[in-house]
């Protein structure tokens, strides 16, 4: 039987834990299709700055091999750089190309022309994460084109016992520490909750890379890194502990957050800021609550209701918990397999 062959370009930083949510969907991806009936050849856009030649033998494998699909899982400016390019070099490659676009940019992008729709509807076939996306780009990319994946997570199948049994209530902040992704936010909803009542028991840490100097308040904690990759059950046991996450972002490249994937698995409700695709994932006042963008007071009363309604957030989490395996790569991998095929 002969393999099909097929090129895969994206951020991969081969042979290193993963930094971001592109690289670690990207891995994902690669790991899953090494173990089909495949002849891969793919080319780490991480490594493109530093190593031309890289740059260099892509186009050459692109021009002159012989090959049934092109994947391209990049940042839109990546990937748009690169199909510009194609469509100049040799546009007949387009028509084998499947776009799985990363992040929310990228009907901004079309939107405001920085990015040619002409060329994407060229494309084989665009992968997005969810229903919102697709309908930003309707009037602009062929329906026919576009297909819904949403994201995914690898994640083992494990029983979470009741953490949750300290006095004070805990949020949970998890992504790069900068102002885009809400921290600011909820350094100030959280000076709010403590002058309306000093006595009021509750405390947020924070996870991740601290990507600014950030000042956190009173009764807010950086706790470092959370470490997906080497003991995963032993990380959403830890984040079962917590009553809730709080994400309320505002950075323009937000698309489906893994995090928000992270909090289901963990069995966490989510406040959540009303910001591209938050609002199709989390259902308010179901799973979690969506807040107005960049709305101090919004969190501020959320936050509040947790505390007061302790237990009903515990059932939203556990709501979470049960629908989590939708969001595993092993359930959708048909999906996205077909696509490919």
């Amino acid at each position: 039987m002969i393999k099909r062959k097929l090129i895969f370009i994206g951020a991969i930083n081969e042979f290193n834990l993963p930094v971001g949510g592109e690289e670690y969907k990207n891995q994902l991806i690669l790991e899953k299709i090494i173990s089909e009936n495949v002849d891969l050849h793919y080319f780490d856009t991480k490594r493109w700055k530093t190593s031309p030649v890289l740059l260099m033998r892509m186009f050459v494998t692109l021009l002159f091999s012989n090959y049934s699909s092109l994947i391209i899982s990049a940042s839109s400016v990546s990937t748009f750089r690169l199909l510009r390019c194609i469509y100049f070099i040799k546009p007949s490659i387009l028509n084998k190309i499947i776009y799985l676009v990363i992040g929310g940019y990228f009907p901004e992008g079309i939107r405001s022309k920085r990015f040619n729709n002409y060329i994407y509807n060229r494309l084989k076939c665009i992968v997005l994460e969810g229903e919102i996306l697709k309908n930003q780009l309707k009037d602009f990319i062929e329906l026919t084109k576009m297909q819904v994946v949403p994201n995914f997570k690898k994640f083992p199948s494990f029983n979470l016992s009741e953490q949750r049994k300290n006095n004070s209530v805990k949020f949970v902040f998890i992504g790069r520490i900068n102002d885009a992704k809400g921290v600011n936010l909820i350094r100030e909803a959280t000076q709010i909750l403590l002058k309306s009542s000093p006595t009021m028991l509750f405390v947020v840490d924070y996870y991740g890379p601290e990507e600014q100097n950030f000042n956190y308040a009173e009764n807010n904690n950086y706790k470092g890194y959370l470490d997906f990759n080497n003991n995963s059950e032993a990380v959403y046991t830890l984040l079962n502990s917590y009553d809730c996450l709080l994400f309320p972002t505002y950075w323009h490249g937000e698309g489906f957050p893994g995090v928000i994937i992270d909090a289901f698995i963990a069995g966490l409700p989510i406040i959540a800021s009303d910001w591209n695709m938050n609002s199709e994932i989390v259902k308010d006042g179901i799973n979690g609550f969506i807040i107005p963008p960049k709305n101090v007071d919004s969190l501020a009363e959320k936050m509040t209701w947790v505390i007061d309604h302790r237990e009903e957030a515990r059932r939203m989490g556990e709501y979470n918990r049960s629908i989590s395996h939708h969001y595993h790569i092993d359930t959708v991998w048909g999906d996205l397999m077909s696509i490919i095929q």
